[in-house]
């Protein structure tokens, strides 16, 4: 019984060994694996961090973060992650030879603070440097072509554009940190938005005549594509934005480059420019006499007292940027206001609600009081102070809602004082309304703000202006909108155009 306890027992003891052997075994064999990977991902990630790669006529050699590059002819192919680690490269050395660096070239590569760029380089592609760590670069004399988002994200705080650069893509420099740079006259090409979110952007000087490249717009509603802007946004991390210092002209210049400059404080005209002048940061014709332009970014705007006619263009052009006019002051060598065919000036594009407006001529003919009304309605509460002050304008004795100018002329049928500017869900219906006969002439934009249902005209008016009336009332029985106009002379005088909105108009004698 001993002896077959004890065999047992040895069976027993012996197993235990040999598992403990074959356990022991596979550890041992995991722990060196291991130790095999590790270095095959060490010598692998020394392979990464210094490479030499073939390209077609050329290498990519990588050595302690230095990346060179020699090529002839046509670009190289861009960093790959797979092949050389983004992180790794610090510095860039581009051989001469090469002329091309292609889209995306080195973008991504975060640590990426030193780049030399060949004379040979013609063209920088698309999102070359995007991302990228550089603080600065000098860009090769030969350069022609810097394409879209070639920096986009950036360090960079400053840069010298060649004179041999004729194109520059969209948003090439955005969300940069520059701070001031010149566009050379060279550049006949610039793309929209090329200095989008530039917070510290202060000064640009650029050619007058410079060509927009615009962005097609998708069938997607997308902001960024409806903007035409160069530099639409210098915007803080809260979303508000500060005007740009000044932008300053090297060649002639065409006005219709102002409408892209975005907030802009001041602009200086070329010296040499045959048609305009700049005086005090704001665009005049060559002899000064006429205000062409006023900067989007000029808060008080004092207008020069050599100045004799004001260009409602000059406060009331197209722009996809924000006027932030607060204050405008008329001097009294100003006598007259023109039209200049751009008065669709989108009016929501003004920060301030309530401008100030002084006028110090001694006289204003009615169509420029009429095109000062017409053209700004965030005026028109100070503007109406002011043409009473100076005896401009007066409230009619029959009804003081009617402003009144000389010779009878109805200037506008004042709003409501509890009225918001902006109101546009509740327009007033005009129901019933008699027109005295001291009015002869009810004048562009009147009732521009109204409803028309019935209205009567007595025996004094003669004329009704274009836009006079922008909306009817009344609706027939198959939902044509109308209104009714009551006459008590059979000469009075109905523009074709003085209901705006093209409505039908029933004219009824009334003897």
């Amino acid at each position: 019984m001993k002896k077959e306890k004890y065999i047992i027992s040895r069976k027993l003891i012996g197993g235990l060994l040999l598992k403990t052997i074959i356990v022991f075994g596979v550890f041992i064999l995991a722990a060196a694996a291991t130790m095999f990977m590790q270095s095959d991902k060490t010598l692998a990630a020394k392979k990464k961090t210094n490479s030499y790669i073939k390209i077609l006529g050329g290498s990519m050699q990588l050595k302690n973060g230095v990346l060179t590059i020699q090529k002839k002819g046509d670009p190289f192919v861009a960093v790959n992650e797979t092949v050389l680690p983004k992180k790794s490269i610090r510095k860039v050395i581009v051989k001469e030879g090469v002329t091309w660096l292609p889209d995306e070239a080195f973008k991504d590569c975060k640590n990426l603070k030193t780049v030399i760029l060949p004379n040979s380089l013609k063209t920088i592609g698309i999102s070359a440097f995007n991302n990228t760590a550089v603080k600065s670069i000098k860009l090769p004399k030969n350069l022609k072509v810097i394409k879209k988002w070639a920096f986009e994200g950036c360090n960079i705080e400053k840069i010298n554009i060649p004179k041999s650069v004729e194109r520059i893509g969209v948003q090439a420099f955005c969300y940069t940190k520059i701070k001031n740079i010149t566009i050379p006259k060279s550049v006949k090409k610039l793309g929209v938005g090329v200095l989008d979110g530039c917070k510290k952007l202060e000064t640009v000087t650029m050619p007058g005549d410079v060509e927009v490249i615009k962005v097609p717009k998708p069938s997607i509603d997308n902001d960024f594509f409806s903007c035409t802007d160069l530099f639409y946004y210098k915007r803080r991390d809260d979303g508000s934005s500060d005007p740009i210092k000044k932008v300053k002209f090297t060649t002639a210049l065409n006005t219709d480059i102002l409408k892209r400059l975005a907030e802009c404080e001041s602009y200086e005209v070329s010296s040499k420019d045959p048609h305009f002048k700049s005086v005090d940061g704001m665009i005049y014709s060559k002899d000064g006499k006429t205000l062409v332009r006023i900067p989007l970014g000029r808060k008080k705007v004092v207008i020069s007292d050599k100045c004799s006619t004001v260009a409602t263009r000059s406060y009331g052009y197209r722009t996809y940027g924000m006027s932030v006019l607060r204050e405008i002051v008329f001097p009294k060598s100003v006598v007259k206001i023109t039209s200049d065919n751009d008065l669709n000036f989108d009016i929501s594009h003004y920060k301030c609600k309530n401008i100030k407006v002084s006028l110090n001529m001694s006289q204003l003919d009615n169509k420029s009081i009429q095109r000062l009304w017409t053209t700004n309605k965030y005026w028109k509460k100070s503007l109406k102070n002011e043409l009473l002050r100076k005896g401009f304008a007066s409230l009619n004795e029959k009804n003081e809602r009617m402003l009144m100018l000389a010779d009878g002329y109805l200037c506008s049928y004042l709003k409501k004082e509890e009225t918001d500017t902006d109101e546009t869900e509740t327009r007033e219906d005009i129901v019933g309304l008699v027109i005295p006969d001291n009015v002869k002439t009810i004048g562009t934009e009147a009732f521009s703000e109204y409803d028309i249902s019935y209205i009567t005209l007595e025996n004094g008016v003669e004329f009704i202006e274009d836009y006079a009336f922008e909306g009817c009332g009344l609706k027939d029985e198959n939902d044509n909108w109308y209104a009714v106009v009551y006459v008590k002379r059979d000469n009075i005088h109905i523009s074709d155009k003085a209901f705006a909105g093209g409505e039908s108009v029933r004219i009824v004698m009334e003897k």
